[in-house]
C-alpha cells in the first residue's frame, strides 16, 4: 500500500504592493513575495511570511440607558 501524498493548492493576484502568492498548509495561510532586497545569489528569490491578518468584527456597544445620574 503506498502513502497518499498531499497536494497543496496556491493563488496568485496583484495588488498596489505588488504580484503576491497566498496558500495554505494544514490550515495556516501564507503570502509568499519577491523578494525585493535580494542583492546576491545565495539570498532567497521570494520571502513567506504567515498570515494572521484577523478581520475586525463589528463592535456592540452596551448601552443602558437605565442607570440613574
Amino acid at each position: 500500500m503506498s502513502e497518499e501524498k498531499k497536494k497543496y493548492g496556491a493563488w496568485k493576484k496583484t495588488t498596489p504592493k505588488g504580484e503576491v502568492i497566498n496558500f495554505t498548509i494544514e490550515g495556516q495561510k501564507y503570502n509568499m513575495w519577491v523578494n525585493t532586497y535580494k542583492k546576491a545569489d545565495n539570498q532567497p528569490d521570494y520571502q513567506i511570511y504567515e498570515d494572521n491578518y484577523k478581520k475586525e468584527t463589528e463592535s456592540k456597544s452596551i448601552v443602558n440607558d437605565d442607570l440613574e445620574f
